[in-house]
């Protein structure tokens, strides 16, 4: 969600990955039609590893695992670190995974609005 939430809210000034530690290849059903349903395009959107990044051109590294994370994940010199604990709402019901969305929404806008130094538009 955070990467679909991500490309849209910066584009097209930023460019948005996202990746866990433990891939399943695909994207959870509730993912893709929260993400729609919210006017969030997931096309191109699929399960992928760390390795599927190109991680030494990151600017900003989000874990949605809190700080511990950082001790596992690859962090290009210089990166901006942002550690959020956000639940991963998978095989929860649609209330939960619009709830997370709207959160990673907030905390998106608000990251992003920081780096690019100026408001976002509202859609």
């Amino acid at each position: 969600m955070a990467e679909a939430i991500a490309r849209r809210l910066g584009s097209p000034d930023v460019e948005a990955h996202s990746a866990g530690l433990a891939p399943t290849g695909w994207v959870a059903e509730h993912t893709l039609t929260t993400l729609e349903s919210l006017g969030y395009s997931s096309e191109g959107l699929w399960s992928k590893g760390l390795e599927a990044v190109p991680t030494d051109e990151i600017d900003v590294v989000v874990s949605l695992l809190g700080r511990d994370a950082f001790d596992v994940l690859p962090l290009p010199a210089g990166a901006r670190r942002e550690a959020w604990s956000i639940l991963d709402p998978f095989g929860e019901d649609e209330e939960v995974y619009v709830g997370v969305a709207r959160r990673l929404e907030a905390r998106i806008r608000r990251l992003l609005e920081e780096e690019l130094g100026r408001e976002l538009p509202i859609s």
